[in-house]
Parts: structure tokens; C-alpha cells; sequence
């Protein structure tokens, strides 16, 4: 009797303390996501320093570049080589760890984004402002669309990889340089 109390007990508390541990796992990966599109900012500042303040040419995605005006264009951990070499963690979010289903097995080498493309995060700004100065972006003068830079989507994650709270985050680094998380709220 006493050993199933004790076992019942345990049980209990493994069911009160599991949620609270695997949320912590959660928030820490958000965290290491985002020091890695810290670091990726700091990268392509200087990037953007030693180029006249020029946005790179970098393909969305290797896999997705193939037959597009994309194909010879870089990736950007190949852009930021001479800044930050292509084996550096910060290219990998720490929860792109998905299962693939058969359907895009055939099409997708790698278990994750990283695996597939050598990167986690999705590269937006193409056509529209490779080889532009800083502010000559179509964007940065669209008048009444968002607050300029700190505003504008440079990279982030392909999908809601953290998935703690519910919903799931994207982080994002930003034309500023800065990265943050956003769950879908205001001021997330």
C-alpha cells in the first residue's frame, strides 16, 4: 500500500513539474534563437559597412532558388563568410528539429531546415532590395507602411518553431540590426 502511494506521489509530481520544465526548454531555445539572429545582425552590419551601405544579393532559399532569377544568387551564410563562417551555430535554431513527411522527404534532403537549406531562418528582402543603399528600398519610402527599418522583416524563422506557448513564436531579425520575437500580440 505505502509503495503505491509513494509511485502515485511521484506521479503526480512529475505531472505538476513536466509542463514547467519543457516551457522552460522552450523559452531558453527562444533565447539561443534569438543571440543567434543577434549575432547574424552584427555579421551583416558590417556586411553592410564594408559595402556602402548596400543590401546583399541572397537567395530565400537554397532549395527554392533553383530556376528562379534567385539560382546564382548566395545564401547568406555565404554572404556573411568573410563576418561569421558558414559552421557557426548561430545558422542553426536550436528548435528546428522537425519530422518530415514522406511527400516532402522526396523534395527536402535534410530532417530540418538547417539539415536542408544550411540555415533555420528564411532571407525576405530579395529582388526588391539586392544591391540597394540603405533607404533607396521601394519600402522604406512606402508612406503610411509601418514605422521604416526598425519595421521591416530582414530574416526569420521558417516556421513557429517554438511552440511552448501554444501558438508558437517567430523570431526575426530586422532591418535595424536588432532581433525579436513575435507570438502573434502586440508587444511580443
Amino acid at each position: 500500500m505505502e509503495v503505491a502511494a509513494l509511485v502515485w506521489v511521484l506521479g503526480l509530481a512529475a505531472w505538476l513539474i513536466l509542463p514547467a520544465i519543457t516551457e522552460s526548454r522552450v523559452a531558453a531555445n527562444r533565447q539561443l534563437c534569438l543571440a543567434n539572429l543577434t549575432k547574424i545582425g552584427q555579421s551583416l552590419s558590417k556586411y553592410m559597412t564594408e559595402n556602402d551601405n548596400r543590401w546583399p544579393y541572397v537567395a530565400k532559399l537554397r532549395t527554392v532558388s533553383a530556376g528562379t532569377n534567385q539560382s546564382s544568387w548566395p545564401t547568406l551564410p555565404d554572404v556573411l563568410l568573410p563576418y561569421q563562417p558558414k559552421e557557426d551555430a548561430s545558422y542553426h535554431c536550436p528548435s528546428d528539429s522537425r519530422e518530415l513527411s514522406d511527400g516532402e522527404r522526396t523534395r527536402i534532403s535534410g530532417r530540418s531546415y538547417y539539415e536542408t537549406e544550411g540555415i533555420s531562418y528564411e532571407w525576405w528582402w530579395g529582388d526588391a532590395r539586392g544591391g540597394r543603399r540603405i533607404g533607396e528600398e521601394s519600402i522604406s519610402k512606402a508612406s503610411g507602411f509601418g514605422y521604416g527599418r526598425p519595421d521591416q522583416n530582414l530574416l526569420s524563422d521558417f516556421e513557429p518553431f517554438h511552440k511552448g506557448d501554444r501558438r508558437g513564436a517567430i523570431n526575426s531579425l530586422y532591418a535595424d540590426f536588432i532581433a525579436r520575437s513575435s507570438r502573434g500580440e502586440p508587444g511580443n
